[in-house]
């Protein structure tokens, strides 16, 4: 091979290289994108859900019906909104944590919903101790 096709080739390889990275950068920033996305809609999900549950709580009624006569389901009813105020700071102090891996997002992910569901759950708890005691 004489030097001019050598350095046409080499030039073909860099341009092919170069067209590469750029893919590779566009996909990349394509991801990042959908991901924080994906972190705001959760986030902004979320903080709806816990505004519906605040507003349609039934627990708040029986707070102001029942809060002279049974001083336990009122302290139960304080102990679940302080769990509920931190687990809204956890969530958002979580949501800025957020990682740019994707496995790391989709483990994160699946954590706060594990963790909501422990919540749930202690809340259930908690009122049940209050309505049985």
């Amino acid at each position: 091979m004489d030097n001019k096709k050598v350095s046409n080739l080499l030039r073909a390889v860099a341009d092919l290289m170069d067209q590469t990275t750029e893919v590779v950068v566009e996909k990349q920033k394509e991801v990042v994108k959908s991901i924080e996305k994906t972190n705001q809609d959760f986030l902004a999900h979320s903080l709806k859900l816990m505004k519906k549950i605040e507003e349609n709580d039934t627990i708040r009624a029986y707070k102001n019906k029942l809060s002279e006569k049974n001083k336990t389901l009122v302290d139960a009813l304080k102990e679940i909104q302080d769990l509920r105020e931190k687990a809204l700071e956890d969530m958002i102090k979580d949501s800025k944590e957020f990682p740019m891996d994707l496995y790391q997002a989709w483990d994160k992910t699946n954590a706060n919903l594990r963790k909501m569901g422990e919540h749930v759950a202690e809340e259930a708890k908690i009122m049940k101790d209050a309505v049985t005691n």
